[in-house]
């Protein structure tokens, strides 16, 4: 159960650091601004992966303590943690030599922050059937 929840990390971290790398392309193309000194490419697809796979050992550890409802009270606080981890995104200071006006910086940046627990939650199933054990017999 580990390796799959540890394998659906990585390859969910991968989805949603390619979907924010081309959201974030769009973004800049559309709005003519740039952001590239703040908001890193390379630590897009890093930072992505590297929360997938905390959620995946999340996933396990609620798992092995809970069994039943390990996969409700996940989904809930995986959500519950999306949403609290857009708050520092407000308080963001651009470099004063920035020449993109910084009311633009969330728009960018808070909607990547629900790219891997739509990956995540996306193609769990393909990964992981059920997390409820069924008794036999």
């Amino acid at each position: 159960m580990l390796k799959r929840l540890l394998f659906l990390g990585i390859v969910s971290g991968l989805l949603a650091g390619v979907a924010a790398i081309i959201y974030q392309k769009v973004y800049s193309t559309a709005l003519s601004v740039d952001f590239s000194a703040v908001v890193k490419t390379a630590a897009i697809p890093i930072a992505t992966i590297v929360g997938c796979l905390l959620a995946s050992l999340g996933n396990w550890v609620l798992y092995l303590l809970l069994k039943s409802k390990s996969e409700v009270i996940f989904n809930l606080l995986f959500a519950i943690l999306s949403f609290a981890s857009i708050a520092p995104a407000f308080g963001a200071k651009l470099p004063l030599d920035s020449p993109a006006p910084p009311e633009l910086l969330p728009g960018l940046v808070i909607p990547m922050h629900f790219f891997p627990i739509m990956a995540y939650l996306v193609i769990r199933p393909l990964f992981i059937k059920n997390m409820v054990e069924v008794p036999k017999g």
